[in-house]
């Protein structure tokens, strides 16, 4: 029976004596051979077509062949005579495994579902490790960046602007009154109102920039190649269109906004982080609904 395509290995087979019993196996297990005539062949193949199993015989050349393989990451399987195999350890030694001559079909074919299974338990676990930094990266409810990846991106962003003189700029945005909703809706009513606000944000600022939740009703976007002013105005129109934010039970929500931008006062994104956040704090003694705004060296 045919593979799926999901499974179907991709072999390819350099000519030798045991070429043909080979490829009937491989064939038979539903996957697709290509041949090649000699090393020289296969290294050439190798550039031009997805490869997911390189079997070559045990020539003197092999270094070439070898590098290959490495470079375009194809296990290398070698075939030949166990005592060719000893006497030349050495070079072999970059082989991922070995069939010994003459090759027995139900050997082989046992070696390629064992091959396979490996494969596919070494795909499963790099989805899962991928899945798991996702993750890890990401806030629950509202499934925004985290506080621990914005903290990064602004450690990066920083050292782009060390570079290149390039400014950039953080806004820190903390909701009104939001305990005070919870007490009288409910917290359901307070994550769906995170959710919404989160969507919000990440609906109105440009692609390139950088909307996290920051700290529980608190969020942070971080502007790329972004000076005050154009900062200053994304934060008054996100100030603006949150006062007006359509919630359910009629309920109304706020918010007060810090804008910050890098420059020379600045010895580090950790200062430039606690300047914005004094600077929120400052803006919510005067009520709610507030921006402020540091303004830039003179």
């Amino acid at each position: 029976m045919p593979r799926s395509p999901r499974t179907a290995l991709q072999i390819l087979i350099v000519h030798c004596e045991d070429a043909h019993t080979i490829s009937q196996v491989a064939h038979a297990g539903g996957h697709e051979v290509h041949t090649a005539a000699d090393y020289q062949d296969g290294i050439a193949q190798l550039g031009r077509q997805r490869c997911h199993l390189l079997i070559a015989p045990l020539h003197q050349d092999l270094d070439a062949l070898s590098a290959a393989a490495r470079r375009f990451g194809v296990p290398l399987w070698l075939v030949g005579e166990a005592q060719d195999f000893t006497n030349r350890e050495a070079e072999v030694s970059a082989a991922d495994d070995f069939l010994q001559t003459p090759v027995v079909e139900v050997v082989f074919r046992h070696r390629l579902v064992h091959f396979l299974r490996s494969r596919e338990y070494q795909k499963r676990q790099t989805q899962l490790e991928n899945a798991l930094r996702e993750n890890a990266a990401l806030d629950p409810l509202t499934h925004l960046p985290n506080r621990h990846f914005a903290l990064q991106n602004l450690q990066l962003q920083w050292q782009r602007y060390r570079r290149k003189v390039v400014p950039f700029c953080c806004i820190l945005c903390d909701l009104d009154h939001f305990k005070k909703c919870n007490e009288a809706y409910g917290q359901r009513f307070g994550d769906s109102l995170l959710r919404s606000v989160a969507s919000l944000l990440k609906e109105k600022v440009r692609g390139s920039d950088l909307v996290c939740r920051y700290d529980g009703q608190e969020f942070f976007i971080l502007c790329s190649d972004t000076e005050l002013a154009g900062a200053l105005q994304l934060a008054e129109r996100l100030r603006t269109r949150l006062a007006s934010l359509d919630l359910q039970r009629g309920a109304q929500t706020s918010a007060c906004f810090a804008v910050v931008q890098s420059d020379a006062r600045f010895r580090s994104p950790d200062q430039l982080l606690r300047a914005a956040e004094e600077l929120l704090e400052r803006a919510k003694l005067n009520g709610p609904n507030q921006l402020a705004v540091m303004e830039p060296l003179s």
